[in-house]
């Protein structure tokens, strides 16, 4: 599959600060697969100013930006999300593969607006 497995998390320092490459991952908020274009609404929040891309090679690529502008972008559903994930027969599956779109909605909840989140995107290619 040609494509994108993301997850937003909360930071272990309490977000105060922006996430950075080395940054370590908290309670996850969201995760969720989607195609090829998956990231453009990441990308669209760097050009924007209000998202930071840390780098990455796509083993992860991360980002990070405050709560106010990823959660109304990912609540109700996530950016190009596959509902149910696609994968590849020759694909490897172990038991922590979720299969489907998550969003911890009281995680997100506890979210404070100027709060710093980390975003990690895999590539599924």
């Amino acid at each position: 599959m040609i494509g994108w497995h993301i997850s937003i998390y909360r930071l272990r320092d309490e977000g105060t600060s922006p996430a950075t490459a080395k940054s370590l991952e908290g309670k996850r908020l969201a995760v969720w697969q989607t195609g090829h274009g998956g990231l453009d609404w990441i990308s669209d929040l760097v050009k924007e100013g209000k998202a930071i891309d840390l780098g990455g090679n796509g083993y992860p690529w991360r980002f990070t930006a405050t709560a106010e502008h990823l959660m109304p972008r990912i609540v109700d559903s996530p950016p190009e999300a596959n509902s149910t994930w696609i994968y590849e027969v020759s694909d490897v599956l172990t038991e922590k593969w979720e299969g489907k779109t998550v969003i911890d909605r009281a995680a997100v909840a506890e979210c404070r607006p100027d709060e710093w989140l980390l975003v990690e995107a895999w590539d599924e290619s």
